[in-house]
């Protein structure tokens, strides 16, 4: 196939700078996707991990798939042909395990246009011979009919089981059983979870199905895998840098968070071991821009030791350094001097809320005022810009917090040099998290507060302002609360046209507005919370 005649070919050629690529013969051919394009799947650290850990193998091939742009998909369907791995271009119908990391429930309907397109029957109980697994996901009951198993929890935790029973074991139906009994892993249809008198009642459908569903997690950050020999893209991504983990978890208690939950209990590595693989991926591709991975790094207790090592390092190889989400009081604190002397970085702020009493509701501790003293010190660090994250539509918010987002932009471009990207986002009732039981607010007065941020915001090509259309944030939050009621609405709306929905350029409403009406979905019961407990109940967390 001349991948010349498609749009950006360096999305299917898969013969990137340390690519692995390995014969099928006398080996298990496992093929890891992601639900997106390729330049946002090689984004994806969970992907890498998953990728690397089965290819240490010998008699493991693991090669990748993502989700191919318009002119591919015309092509393949035109042709009778079907989707490929990028390693071996070998059709997805011919491995024995496909998996999937799903990190963004706006992306399901893609998935199942990749198993389409792979000729892969689209429902489990269609299936005869290749296993479908699912991993990324908190509730895995919208797609819980199209996937056979779910990893539910850290893939590090389970990857020898996941390779022992793959070994053990040749035939679907085999290992599906023997999957069963491994904690970690939860196969859908050995269970019904039904909505009866207000209630999601889980119950096995027979006598070997375990009652207990556990999450997994690695218990020792500094002992688990990394991949080092760094798969470098021959083209752009979306991170073009280099994350390396140097926390997991997180130890606040954020009301609106779902991640502290879903990788909690919060753990930290070593700085040695940090800088350890920083050299190796550094050595084995010559990346030259990197960041420093946690959902709050102000946390890490050994952030001053960590930049004392390797800021010289970075400095002689003229390495870029990406820092994560920090505390205000960070940078006007020890870490300034070693901030100052980094190539041109990038700083990220998570503010959530501009008025201290909704910060204070939400639990977020932040001193605003630290946040423009800092703004008068950025500029003589190498910052050029940095990003803001707040989020509106919270219980009891008004909109005084609402133009005080608007306020807080102004001040901070009057004070600062910087370029300034702000992502505002809509507080969405996730899974798992404290506020699991709150609800999603009606959509009239959500379209009211973003039009009133859109019309308080200032304007200044300084300022970089990104929202997501309320219709998104409604699909999103039935997705991610949704019971298996809601898989006919997703495959109803794929039927439709609905593809790339994270996509706000391309999300369309009217495939999903049309499905959930034929279909029946009660999803406003889902937005609302109005039931005693949860489609995702089940999991023991």
């Amino acid at each position: 196939m001349d991948f010349a005649q498609f749009r950006r070919p360096q999305r299917y050629i898969g013969n990137e700078w340390n690519v692995i690529k390995k014969s099928h013969k006398g080996r298990i051919p496992v093929c890891i996707g992601y639900p997106d394009l390729y330049e946002l799947g090689m984004s994806n650290l969970g992907l890498r991990i998953i990728y690397s850990i089965l290819n240490e193998e010998s008699d493991i091939v693991c090669e990748r798939v993502f989700m191919p742009f318009d002119d591919l998909s015309q092509y393949l369907k035109e042709n009778d042909q079907r989707l490929f791995s990028l390693e071996s271009k070998t059709p997805l119908n011919q491995f024995q395990v496909l998996g999937f990391n799903f990190n963004a429930e706006l992306n399901y309907t893609n998935f199942l246009h990749i198993l389409e397109l792979g000729g892969i029957p689209r429902y489990s109980h269609q299936r005869k011979d290749v296993i479908v697994l699912g991993g990324g996901v908190v509730n895995p009951e919208p797609i819980a009919d199209f996937i056979d198993i779910f990893v539910l929890g850290e893939f590090e935790a389970i990857s020898n089981d996941l390779i022992k029973i793959l070994r053990s074991t040749s035939s679907r139906q085999a290992r599906i059983e023997a999957f069963s009994q491994t904690p970690g892993f939860y196969i859908p249809q050995l269970y019904s979870n039904n909505l009866e008198n207000n209630s999601y009642l889980f119950k096995p459908l027979n006598e070997k199905a375990p009652k207990s569903i556990k999450r997994v997690f690695v218990k020792d950050l500094d002992n688990s895998y990394y991949p080092t020999n760094w798969l470098t893209p021959h083209t752009a991504i979306i991170q073009d840098r280099v994350p390396v983990e140097i926390a997991r978890g997180c130890p606040n208690l954020c009301t609106f968070c779902q991640a502290r939950k879903q990788y909690y209990p919060y753990r930290q590595r070593k700085p040695q071991k940090v800088k350890e693989i920083i050299k190796k991926i550094y050595k084995s591709s010559g990346y030259e821009n990197f960041s420093l991975l946690s959902l709050s790094a102000s946390d890490y207790s050994y952030m001053q030791e960590l930049l004392d090592g390797v800021l010289d390092y970075f400095r002689e190889q003229r390495i870029g350094l990406s820092l994560p989400s920090l505390r205000i009081d960070d940078l006007l604190g020890p870490l300034q001097e070693r901030l100052q002397r980094l190539k041109s970085s990038s700083l990220t702020v998570a503010v959530e809320a501009a008025q201290d009493k909704l910060r204070k509701d939400i639990q977020k501790n932040i001193d605003i005022k630290q946040l423009f003293e800092a703004a008068k010190v950025l500029h003589s660090f190498n910052f050029k810009q940095i990003k803001l994250y707040f989020m509106y539509g919270f219980p009891n918010e008004t909109n005084e917090d609402i133009i005080a987002i608007a306020d807080m932009l102004k001040e901070l471009l009057g004070k600062s040099n910087l370029k300034i990207s702000a992502s505002v986002n809509v507080f969405m009732p996730k899974p798992i998290s404290i506020w699991e039981s709150q609800s999603l607010e009606d959509e009239k007065i959500l379209e009211e507060k973003r039009a009133l941020l859109l019309n308080s915001l200032p304007r200044s090509k300084r300022l970089d302002v990104s929202l997501p259309s309320t219709k998104s944030t409604i699909l999103e939050t039935l997705l991610a609360r949704g019971d298996r009621t809601v898989g006919k609405v997703i495959e109803n709306a794929y039927r439709k046209g609905a593809l790339f929905c994270g996509d706000n350029e391309r999300f369309k409403w009217a495939p999903w507005k049309n499905a959930i009406e034929e279909e029946g979905s009660a999803y406003q019961k889902i937005l609302k919370t109005q039931t005693s407990n949860f489609a995702w109940s089940f999991i023991d967390k």
